[in-house]
């Protein structure tokens, strides 16, 4: 077992009372607050090590990754840190435990957890058996729509069924419908063998996390804190000694660290390393007490870093930087593919830069990107940032762009869902560091219909209204465009043979919302079942848009009977999101209204109306001018307040062109 942290000796004895109590019946949550270095993942490490000699087979531990450039793909993925867990929880059992599990949860609490990665590979039964419950089930729908509730409750069975204690390093970066569940089990698990244990930086929280850092301000969350100081001077040789259990360090050796790190553990800890790698300590022990005296250290708080660091190839150096521009977590598979060469090479060649370098280690086969594979891990944030940032601007933007291309072909050849909706995050925050904002803008509402539909509604209101907007511009105008009842004639010479599928989708979108707008019916209905056939790797959200689309152009041709058959082709689809059905039933009223049928057309209007209630202003502007045509061609007086509403919106968002269509 790992020996207590030094100078930690009192938050182990605060967490080894909880645990004590966990083991009784009693849960709880523990968050464990403290600035990079202090030694969060040192406890987390300590505790694992302790339960794995008292309590086999009961932790589960997750960390919540960093964001890729400007984009926190950990925030954008909806109850990430629980759905890892619940997939570990599976994949460190045996396959019979797992199917025993997954009857006595209810496939229906599996069903709304938004899980990918090895579960789906490992578990392919209860895969597909969630599969059929997601089409089968009716009440799927309204669970959807809580899927706060719904993770609440299966971590509470799976743990009435399967005590377990949950570890979460990086809680930072995690998203706000996590942040949710935590706030509603804080109090909530005295009588609940679940015990979570979640580490933060307080300063990374509040810089880019507002619900979280809003929740820590809370009473009951104080409550539940232990915050860690930095370590006193008394304590520091204690902590060299960890490193340098021989070692003899002179006191002034000791004041000098002390002073340079400001008691962050972390900080002597390398400063501990350096003396023993630079050479520093002799054969009997001892060490110059003069030794910093004559010494240039570049970083002063990652000093053994920092040798190593000056002293790698230039090859090295460069395969290193390809692995940080993965992520702190990155893969054979994709390291392979990016430097051209076979995984087995790749494999040797990461497993000489582990064993020489020591800045990154191997943490077994997982699955990613819809492929299993071996994965890596930087040891510490230091030597990733470091290479992170080493390559120059063009190097970067390529880099990144290469990635994005990989991923884009596993997200075009994969049928799974969740899967998709996991390549389009990591897609998404590689697209941006290489500048195309269009695949940026594609997979980001991908994102969101995935978040939609898995019943996080914060979270899709969250990257339409914070993470989407600087890369927006194409799909999010097509929306409010696109689905509108305007009549117009149609240009009949007109063949669609303006558009070629190997244009970026979003365009595509764009010209054929603009060609319905303008009254080119023909051209719009003809490009849209083009692009319907021929695009490869649709997502769902896209066949629905185009779908609705080339429908919308019939009805301009009096083609009702076409649109009627369009519409049909996606009424049978299973797990639509909230916006796409929204687009459906703004279609179908537009369809009902060139019937004649005002009632039905107002029963379409309304209900598109309830369901737009709770999403992006586009959807809301697009929804409210269809129902001012339908009362306009109604004499309805009640048409002023909707038309006010829709001119003050368009004003705010810079939308002339919704002005001018509805001739507002």
């Amino acid at each position: 077992m790992i020996a207590v942290p030094a100078g930690r000796e009192n938050v182990c004895s605060a967490l080894t009372k909880r645990i004590d109590a966990w083991s009784t019946g009693s849960g709880g949550v523990v968050v464990i607050s403290a600035e990079p270095g202090m030694g969060k993942t040192t406890l987390l490490d300590w505790m694992e090590s302790k339960l794995a000699s008292d309590h086999p087979g009961v932790v589960v531990r997750v960390d919540c990754r960093p964001p890729i450039g400007a984009i926190n793909t950990s925030a954008i993925q909806p109850l990430q840190p629980f759905g890892a867990a619940i997939e570990k929880l599976y994949l460190q059992s045996g396959q019979a435990a797992r199917k025993r599990l997954a009857v006595n949860i209810g496939m229906s609490v599996l069903a709304s957890i938004p899980i990918a990665g090895d579960l789906f590979y490992a578990v392919k039964a209860i895969s597909q058996d969630v599969n059929e419950y997601k089409r089968e089930t009716a009440a799927m729908q309204e669970k959807k729509r809580s899927a706060v509730a719904e993770c609440v409750t299966t971590l509470r069975t799976i743990a009435e069924k399967s005590p377990f204690i949950l570890l979460v390093d990086e809680a930072q970066w995690s998203d706000s419908q996590s942040v949710e569940v935590i706030r509603q089990l804080v109090n909530t698990l005295g009588s609940t063998p679940l015990l979570i244990v979640w580490c933060v930086s307080p300063s990374m929280a509040q810089r880019s996390n507002l619900p979280l850092s809003m929740l820590l301000r809370s009473d009951d969350m104080r409550a539940a804190t232990i915050n860690l100081e930095p370590i006193g001077q008394e304590h520091v040789a204690a902590v060299v000694q960890q490193i340098l259990p021989t070692a003899q360090i002179p006191d002034t050796v000791l004041k000098t660290i002390f002073d340079r790190s400001g008691g962050n553990p972390g900080i002597v800890t390398e400063y501990a390393r350096f003396l023993q790698g630079a050479g520093h300590l002799r054969p009997d022990g001892t060490i110059d007490e003069h030794v910093f005296d004559s010494i240039k250290i570049d970083s002063t708080d990652h000093p053994a870093t920092d040798v190593i660091l000056r002293d790698i190839t230039e090859d090295d150096a460069v395969l290193l930087s390809l692995c940080a521009a993965e992520g702190q977590e990155f893969t054979a598979f994709l390291q392979a593919a990016l430097s051209n060469t076979d995984v087995l090479s790749m494999i040797r060649s990461l497993r000489r830069l582990q064993r020489t370098t020591g800045l990154i280690r191997s943490i077994g086969t997982r699955a990613r990107y819809g492929v299993k594979t071996t994965a890596y891990e930087f040891e510490q944030s230091f030597p990733y940032t470091y290479f992170l940032h080493r390559p120059e601007y063009e190097e970067r933007k390529n880099i990144h762009q290469r990635i994005a291309e990989i991923l884009s072909r596993e997200y075009a050849s994969t049928q799974i869902d969740e899967l998709r909706g996991q390549l389009a995050a990591h897609i998404a925050a590689h697209g941006a560091e290489a500048e195309d904002n269009v695949m940026v803008e594609r997979m980001l509402t991908v994102m969101a219909d995935e978040a939609e539909r898995s019943g996080s509604h914060d979270i899709a209101s969250y990257i339409h209204s914070e993470v989407l907007p600087p890369y927006a511009g194409l799909m999010s105008s097509a929306a409010v465009k696109g689905v509108d009842v305007k009549t117009g004639e149609d240009d009949a010479e007109s063949d669609g043979s303006a558009y070629s599928t190997g244009q970026p989708l979003p365009v595509v979108v764009r010209e054929i919302s603009d060609a319905i707008v303008q009254g080119r019916a023909n051209e719009a209905r003809t490009a849209a079942i083009r692009t319907l056939e021929t695009h490869g790797g649709l997502s769902r959200h896209e066949r629905v848009l185009l779908t609705c689309l080339a429908a919308r152009a019939c009805v301009d041709l009096g083609m009702l009977d076409d649109a009627d058959t369009f519409m049909r082709s996606v009424a049978s689809l299973s797990d639509v999101s909230p916006s796409d059905h929204c687009y459906m039933k703004n279609v179908e009223g537009a369809i009902e209204l060139a019937r004649g049928n005002s009632a039905a057309a107002s029963t379409c209007f309304h209900e598109a109306a309830r369901l737009a209630e709770n999403l992006p202003v586009n959807v809301r502007v697009m929804t409210l001018g269809n129902i001012i045509l339908h009362l306009r061609a109604a004499n309805d007086r009640s048409v002023d307040r909707y038309e006010h509403t829709v001119r003050r919106l368009a004003s705010v968002h810079g939308w002339p062109g919704v002005r001018a269509d509805l001739g507002l």
